[in-house]
């Protein structure tokens, strides 16, 4: 993919990560199970490892750390552009995206649907959109997707 270049991930709206509303609850259940359950055991766990640490110097790290994920959430994209034909780019992405674990689940001559079956998402929840025009591959998707599927199409 020597003739491939890649654009930085952007996000689509431009707000900070905290800011951003949670596309539904399906998708942030587990992180909110996750959090509940974790953040507490990961503070008594560093409170017994040192007891003499002042608790908002446990808390605090640890729900910083845990509001994170919500970041990733958020829907972002890139471009792939190329001088070579659409169809190398078009298989380099489905080989990397059926890596991730993502399926093709619609295509015609303008944009691809992908998709990874998840018990708590819906179908076009956490979707990848690929919209395709002579030389250039838009991608639409969230953005910790986007982040994996950039730096393994450029390993």
């Amino acid at each position: 993919m020597n003739s491939v270049t890649f654009s930085e991930i952007e996000r689509i709206r431009k707000r900070p990560g905290f800011l951003q509303r949670i596309d539904t609850w399906r998708q942030s259940l587990p992180w909110a199970l996750t959090l509940l359950a974790g953040l507490p055991l990961l503070v008594l766990a560093l409170h017994l490892i040192d007891p003499g640490t002042p608790m908002p110097f446990l808390v605090v790290p640890a729900v910083v750390g845990g509001l994170l994920p919500i970041c990733m959430l958020g829907p972002g994209r890139f471009e792939m552009r190329s001088r070579a034909d659409d169809c190398q780019m078009i298989a380099r992405l489905d080989e990397a995206l059926g890596a991730l674990g993502y399926r093709r689940t619609a295509a015609d001559s303008t944009s691809i649907r992908y998709f990874r079956p998840r018990p708590w998402l819906r179908g076009q929840e956490g979707a990848i959109d690929v919209a395709v025009r002579e030389h250039v591959l838009e991608i639409v998707g969230p953005m910790g997707s986007l982040r994996l599927l950039q730096h393994r199409m450029t390993c």
